[in-house]
């Protein structure tokens, strides 16, 4: 053999050792990294996220808005909110008692004392500039309520030692305590944070000669009951002599010390608080959820708690008497007593025939409020005859027998509001028409004649026809929360204000100015094709001039001067904090699922995205239901808007995975049904919902459909599960804060009306627990430890995390202290972000073929 051939064998050779040195060091290299994988997402630790992720999760994403208006028409106010909560605050000590979380050491909500609004800016329109309100380091605020001249701002200072009322002077900024006196703000408190749209406080008001009203710890309530060292009772629970339905609840009372502990801490004194003084107190302790100040400050419309307490059901559900208190805090008028209510409806909306929408006429004349007839039954023709909604007027003393009917129809009162000046109402009414549809109309009635004159401003209209909506009248508040209708200066007109939807899901917001006499329509404003441009309010009564917010897929968000008919200035200047995230492209597709429906979808691009690239993807579910097709595109005309600015996410959809190389693929999962029986369709639909969005965006070549992740929160989770168990189509799932088992929530849960003893296969087929055999895909799931949300407690986690260990398949449950239905620490966001990562990165992106158990051995 020539020396020739030798070099040339033994570089084969050589070549063939390289070849099978280099795949077994890979092997090695992969073994080794998944061994690393794994240390980190059993690690007992918190972790902290690669860096990159970290620097997202810090960046300062507050912008201004100019929403919120004192009534000086010049002021603005500009609350700064706090991105994360953290461990320390999450750890103060916690009651949670029939559904009312609070911070006892500090009595208050315990959202309050946890996070929220860490500062706060005034922007002066026509300086056109902004200062920040003085305020101590880690503080927190809530409730603020402009002055009736608005050169003063009242708030509550969530400070360590308990809540304070403290008061800002616009034009300079400074702030001071007005009392030492510490504010209850437990169930006042969980009220008015809650509710949109509401007033801006129910536990602080200002009365016209600049006093503030308040609900202040007792100063004689003494120290908080002592649990009894030897139980006096067993815990006893009894059924009803009628059928009690109730929600699945995680919170409740469940003991007489309970009971206890939940008077003592709801307990509040109503107050009056003057600059410099001590606290005036008025009338006697009661378990006050809010109050309100009457116009001319000489009376306070208060809603109170009262007993007895139920094992059952939330504090909502307590019974409550609503009244009418004077200055020394004498009850002069009960308005209206609720008793306990324990059990639940099953229909959304029921009726009930007490007051409602109780609250002072603006121009300081008395309440109005809405109540409907009891049916009677007709003695001869043995048919109940209809029912009248009224709308009520009851001037002082509020002797509500003596309460004066300003308006009485066979329809009901959607809303009603008065102008200013009380001269005329505007109410919304619905009603069936021949064909037994629901119709709407708005009409205008002048009250300044008797019986007033009523003006059907627009009739017949198909509440559920968006793209021809005629809008909603259009509404402000006074300082104190107190609503009145917009009316033009001559009396003459009033403003309908409309989202304006269009069928190319690019709405543009309206308002039209509406004749009250002739019903003649003229549009003011409207939004522009090109931009989503929304009205904030208006700076005089005609509407000449209206503050609009301005957005695009590209452009943040900014606040405009509009004066008839154009913009003609810019008046916020806000900065994108994430533009490299903005400029990464994104697409709105459809797709056809096997029944013929179109479905729409929405898939974000990785930052670094090359055309052919085919990248893995993190597909982000939450099904709702519907009743047809036609109510699904109605939604997708509600929530899809292909000219809104698309903020950054810290969670669900977040573009978070952009920058880790993965597309976001964020499918609707429409489940249809008739007759609320949605859920008979729950599984077909979910996974024939999944295989069409995964079909399409395999079509439209953006993603590697053989690495594909997926996830969802809340309802989501339970897709997640449901998806897993039920398809092969995705390398793992992460479900956070979900209900996999629906035998724990048998009278109905989230669109669900019927019980478990009515639809038993249809609860044990949608529950995920009931497949956990079938679900061979790794699944991470997270929950927090205090999650007060209806049906998702922890022990769903808890008892799916056994089911799949008992079966050896695949899967990590990491619960997080203090969190409830969502997390709000930055630490615990870190170790989420550090965990989903690892997840995904070793499932999904670099998934590894699965050695068979001899190649193990």
């Amino acid at each position: 053999m020539s020396n020739l051939k030798l070099i040339k064998i033994s570089k084969i050779f050589l070549f063939l050792l390289l070849i099978t040195f280099f795949y077994n060091t890979q092997g090695w290299c992969l073994d080794n990294q998944k061994e690393a994988a794994d240390e980190l997402l059993y690690r007992e630790t918190y972790l902290q996220p690669p860096e990159e992720v970290k620097e997202l999760l810090l960046r300062d994403r507050h912008y201004d808005v100019l929403s919120n208006l004192s009534p000086d028409k010049d002021h603005f106010l500009i609350p700064i909110q706090e991105e994360f909560s953290s461990l320390k605050r999450m750890a103060q000590r916690t009651l949670r008692l029939a559904m009312l979380e609070f911070c006892p050491d500090v009595n208050r909500e315990w959202r309050l004392s946890t996070y929220g609004v860490k500062g706060l800016k005034i922007y002066s329109y026509r300086q056109g500039k902004a200062w920040e309100v003085q305020l101590p380091a880690n503080i927190l605020v809530s409730d603020f309520v402009w002055s009736p001249a608005g050169n003063k701002l009242a708030f509550l200072a969530h400070l360590g030692k308990g809540s304070e009322v403290w008061v800002a002077d616009v034009s300079t900024g400074e702030a001071k305590a007005v009392s030492k006196a510490l504010v209850m703000a437990t169930i006042s408190g969980a009220r008015g944070y809650r509710r949109s749209g509401s007033p801006p406080s129910q536990t602080l008001q200002w009365r016209s000669d600049g006093s503030l009203v308040t609900l202040l710890v007792p100063s004689k309530r003494g120290s908080e009951p002592q649990p009894p060292t030897i139980p006096s009772s067993p815990l006893i629970r009894r059924t009803r002599e009628k059928p009690t339905p109730t929600r699945t609840f995680p919170f409740l009372i469940r003991t007489p010390y309970d009971k206890e502990l939940f008077r003592f801490y709801t307990t509040s004194q109503l107050a009056i608080l003057y600059p410099g003084q001590e606290p005036h107190y008025i009338g006697e302790p009661g378990m006050f959820e809010s109050i309100a100040v009457s116009p001319d400050g000489k009376y306070i419309l208060a809603e109170r708690l009262t007993e007895p307490f139920s094992y059952l059901v939330s504090y909502r559900s307590f019974p409550r008497s609503l009244e009418v208190l004077n200055e020394t805090g004498k009850v002069i008028a009960t308005i209206r007593q609720i008793p306990l209510q324990e059990a639940m409806s099953r229909e959304r909306g029921s009726d009930r025939n007490w007051p409602r929408e109780v609250k002072w006429r603006p121009d300081g004349k008395g309440l109005i409020f809405l109540w409907r007839e009891k049916a009677k039954e007709d003695q001869q023709e043995k048919a109940p005859s209809k029912p009248k909604d009224r709308f009520m007027f009851l001037p002082p003393p509020f002797d509500l027998d003596k309460a004066i009917t300003l308006v009485a129809t066979e329809k009901r009162f959607v809303s009603v509001d008065l102008t200013r000046d009380g001269s005329f109402a505007l109410a919304t009414l619905s009603g069936r028409d021949d064909d037994g549809q629901n119709r709407q109309e708005i009409v205008a009635y002048d009250l300044r004649f008797k019986p007033p004159r009523a003006y059907v401003l627009v009739k017949d209209i198909d509440p559920e026809d968006l793209l021809h909506h005629p809008g909603s009248v259009m509404v402000q508040r006074t300082a104190n929360g107190i609503p009145y209708v917009l009316l033009s200066s001559d009396k003459k007109k009033v403003f309908l204000q409309g989202r304006g939807y269009q069928e190319n899901l690019k709405p543009r917001p309206f308002i039209d100015q509406v004749e009250i006499k002739t019903q003649e329509k003229t549009r003011l404003f409207e939004g522009s094709p090109d931009y989503y441009e929304q009205p904030l309010l208006a700076l005089d009564e005609n509407l000449n001039k209206l503050i609009i917010q301005r957005e695009s897929p590209t452009d943040f968000p900014d606040c405009y001067l509009w004066e008839k008919g154009k913009v003609t200035k810019q008046l916020t200047s806000n900065k994108d904090p994430y533009p490299e995230i903005t400029a990464a492209k994104r697409e709105h597709f459809t797709f056809v699922r096997r029944d013929g429906l179109e479905i729409h979808a929405w898939v974000l691009f990785p930052i670094d995205y090359q055309a052919g690239q085919k990248v893995p993807a993190v597909f982000w579910t939450y099904p709702r239901e519907y009743q047809s097709v036609k109510d699904y595109n109605r939604s997708v005309l509600r929530s899809y808007n292909l000219n809104a600015f698309r903020h950054f996410s810290t969670r669900n959809a977040s573009q978070i995975w952009l920058t880790q190389g993965y597309a976001v693929v964020i499918p609707d999962i429409p489940i249809l049904g008739r007759g609320n029986q949605y859920n008979n369709n729950y599984i077909a639909h979910l996974v024939d919902s999944m295989y069409a969005a995964i079909r399409k965006v395999d079509q439209l070549g953006y993603v590697d459909v053989d690495r594909l992740g997926h996830g969802g929160h809340s309802y989501g989770a339970f897709a997640t599960a449901n998806i897993l168990a039920h398809t092969p189509f995705f390398k793992a799932g992460i479900a956070g804060d979900g209900a996999y088992n629906r035998t724990l929530t048998p009278m109905t849960f989230q669109n669900e009306r019927r019980f478990i003893w009515e639809a038993q296969d249809v609860y044990i087929e949608m529950s995920p627990f009931f497949e956990a055999d079938h679900l061979e895909t790794p699944l991470l799931m997270y929950h927090g430890a205090k999650d007060n949300n209806s049906g998702t407690f922890l022990i769903q986690s808890e008892r799916m995390i056994q089911a799949l260990t008992g079966l050896g398949k695949k899967a990590v449950l990491y619960v997080y202290p203090f969190e409830s239905h969502g997390p709000r620490c930055l630490e615990t966001y870190f170790d989420l972000w550090a965990r989903w990562l690892a997840f995904f990165d070793k499932y999904v992106k670099n998934p590894q073929p699965e050695k068979k158990k001899e190649e193990a051995k």
